[in-house]
Parts: C-alpha cells; sequence; structure tokens
C-alpha cells in the first residue's frame, strides 16, 4: 500500500525536523514538523501574574493556540485544554511560585497530527526556555483507517478523513513501559483496537524521543562553540 504522501510503510513518520532558539522576545521557542506539518511553540515565564490568576504555591500556566488562518474558534480551544492537561502536571510549577508561564503555539500548517506537533514543540521550546521540567514529553498519533482496518502512524490530512478514529498519545521518554501522560482518542473503535494503537504508538516513539534529544544535544552544542569563539 503506497499512502498518499508515497510512504510505503503503515507504521513509518513522515520527515521529523526541528530547530529551537527561533524568536527573539521570549524565553524559549521551538518549531517541530511532522512532513508538511508545522508548528511552532513558544514560552514565556516564569513571569509576573495577575492577582486574579495567581496561585500562592505554584506557578500558574496558560495555553494559547493560534490556528493558521483566522481566529481560535473551538478547535482551538479544545486543543488549548488538552495542552494544558499534557503540561501542567509535567512543569515543575511548586518550585515557581506566584508566577506564570505562559505556552503559545502557532499552527503554520495542519496536514494531519498536528495535536502530536503541538506536544513536540512545545517541549523543545520549555528546554529552550529552561523551565524546570519532571521529564520530556513526545507524542505520536495514529489513525484506524475505516476502509481497510489498517492501523496508520502519523496520519496526513488526507488519511485522516478516511479514519474510523484517530489516537494521540504523550509519552515520558525517560519511562521504558507504554505509560501515557496523555491519551486523546475520537471516533469509533475497540478496545483492542485502543490498545494496539497505544502499543504501536510507544514503540514508534523510540524514533522520535531520540530526533528530540539529538534536537536539544545539537542546540547545547551549539550554544557551547560559540561561548567558546
Amino acid at each position: 500500500m503506497v499512502r498518499p504522501d508515497r510512504r510505503i510503510d503503515l507504521l513509518e513518520y513522515r520527515p521529523l525536523t526541528s530547530s529551537m532558539n527561533l524568536l527573539h522576545r521570549v524565553d524559549g521557542s521551538a518549531r517541530f514538523c511532522f512532513g508538511q506539518t508545522s508548528v511552532i511553540a513558544s514560552v514565556c515565564g516564569p513571569t509576573e501574574v495577575t492577582t486574579r490568576d495567581e496561585k500562592l504555591d505554584e506557578a500558574t500556566v496558560q495555553v494559547v493556540v493560534r490556528p493558521a488562518t483566522g481566529f481560535a474558534r473551538t478547535k482551538e480551544k479544545l486543543m488549548e485544554s488538552i495542552l494544558r492537561t499534557a503540561f501542567e502536571p509535567m512543569i515543575l510549577t511548586g518550585m515557581m511560585p506566584r508566577t506564570l508561564i505562559e505556552l503559545v503555539v502557532q499552527i503554520e500548517k495542519d496536514d494531519g497530527a498536528a495535536l502530536s506537533a503541538a506536544i513536540n514543540a512545545l517541549t523543545l521550546a520549555l528546554v529552550d526556555a529552561g523551565v524546570p521540567l519532571k521529564g520530556m514529553i513526545s507524542s505520536t498519533t495514529c489513525i484506524i483507517d475505516k476502509t481497510t482496518d489498517d492501523l496508520l502512524l502519523d496520519p496526513t490530512h488526507e488519511e485522516i478523513q478516511n479514519a474510523a478514529s484517530i489516537h494521540t498519545f504523550a509519552f515520558n521518554p525517560s519511562i521504558t513501559t507504554p505509560h501515557t501522560i496523555l491519551t486523546e482518542s475520537s471516533g469509533q473503535f475497540s478496545e483492542k483496537q485502543l490498545f494496539e494503537c497505544l502499543e504501536t504508538c510507544f514503540t514508534a516513539s523510540s524514533k522520535l524521543n531520540g530526533f528530540l534529544r539529538v534536537t536539544v544535544e545539537s542546540k547545547k552544542t551549539k550554544e557551547y562553540q560559540q561561548l567558546h569563539e
């Protein structure tokens, strides 16, 4: 089976690309791409927080998602909620009481798996900003094709149009068992299919985790070289 973007393997990622420290006037930023799907994330903070949002014993985490065109709608508001649920427990907010950490996601192009791309971009942006974390997060999306019942990893927008269900998982790479930080599923699927998707995405994520690790190490190497020029 040849997929719309000419991948032959059903369990293959599209080309992965990323970069860090892209934007000025923010504390951290990164871009992450699955093929044509591209997301930029930025982090500001910890900074001063308004009295209304202030928490006495921890930092306040706010998430803003901006679509590629137009204004934020229900889809973006839902993504904001999902991202907050994923990242709040992973940020060591107790080390930064009475402050604000603002996470901003700009969808540049959504050709499928934008939520996973946003999670991966935010992880890199948080590392770039030096925000203390319990661990990194990586995310992978898959679908069950409604015509063939095949499981397709990292689907394109075209493939999602023919999906019986879509599943996005986020993992902590330091945990060696398929324990999810986030599970987001929609559509019609069986319990067996859900666990198959979980296992497949967890297994595939080892490649993604390695890619994210290399991105961070490359950034650190570049900074070291600049310091010693």
